[in-house]
């Protein structure tokens, strides 16, 4: 059970480090890939050919993603519409963009009511 809970536990360390070595930057998504691939099913511990496949897989359509959205606009600009119109043919990723964008929204409403509401003495 204590094995769950640090899996899917923040690491408090990790976000007090403000500094970042090169080596951090080449396995960003590790971290969160080993969670997503224990989540459908795999070892709690994944070869780590695998998290490096997954990861290459990852980085390259994120690149190629943002370089057609590059085009698609303003030239040397993305915005968050080219991106809409780029997926909006898979309605999966479409509607999961959609979620989370009103979720974002949503978020950044109710900071902003939690900072306005004035403390009772």
């Amino acid at each position: 059970m204590d094995d769950d809970e640090d899996l899917f536990a923040s690491d408090v360390e990790d976000d007090k480090e403000k500094t970042v070595n090169p080596e951090d930057k080449k396995h960003a998504l590790r971290r969160d890939l080993r969670t997503m691939v224990y989540g459908f099913g795999d070892d709690k511990e994944p070869y780590d050919k695998t998290l490096d496949v997954l990861e290459a897989i990852v980085l390259n359509y994120i690149k190629e993603l943002c370089q057609l959205a590059m085009k698609v606009g303003k030239p040397d600009r993305m915005a968050l519409e080219d991106i809409h119109y780029l997926i909006r043919r898979d309605q999966k990723k479409f509607s999961r963009v959609k979620d989370l964008l009103s979720m974002s929204e949503e978020l950044k409403k109710a900071r902003k009511q939690f900072d306005e509401v004035k403390p009772i003495l």
